[in-house]
């Protein structure tokens, strides 16, 4: 019994965070490399004109930046879906009383909030990811206080 109870919290801790994030993709997808890039770029660069790699080179890099800008939407999405359900998550599976369940949703939850943070870090201003983070730490600190009696003896 014990090993389905650990099987069910491993699995919970595993699907949780990869169903958010593909959650996220299907309603936010993330841009596909191939879809900005020019086909066989290297090889008309090379058989281009000087002028004619000037252009190629300046669309290139236009394709560059719309795919950057693409990368930062899914990972705003990500962020903001990802961490605040992961929170959620937490906070649900301290107060479960079935343990196996539980412990999955807490695992989960806190790896989607990192998953969440992974993705976005670069980009997230400090005072967000201080903020942020100061949530998900108290979340985590009043769970094992109050809920689990870590304190008690």
């Amino acid at each position: 019994m014990l090993a389905k109870k650990f099987a069910v919290g491993v699995g919970i801790a595993i699907i949780f965070p990869m169903m958010i994030h593909y959650g996220v993709s299907t309603f936010s997808p993330p841009p596909k490399w191939e879809d900005y890039r020019i086909k066989n770029y290297y090889e008309k660069h090379k058989r281009a004109t000087p002028e004619e790699q000037k252009k190629l080179e300046e669309e290139q890099n236009r394709l560059d930046e719309q795919r950057k800008k693409a990368e930062k939407r899914f990972q705003k999405h990500l962020f903001f879906v990802a961490v605040p359900l992961g929170i959620i998550a937490i906070i649900i599976g301290a107060f479960l009383s079935i343990q196996a369940i539980g412990t999955g949703l807490m695992f989960g939850g806190i790896f989607s909030v990192c998953d969440g943070y992974f993705n976005y870090w670069y980009e997230l201003a400090d005072p967000l990811k201080f903020v942020s983070m100061l949530i998900a730490f108290i979340v985590l600190i009043f769970v094992g206080y109050k809920k689990l009696g870590i304190n008690k003896t």
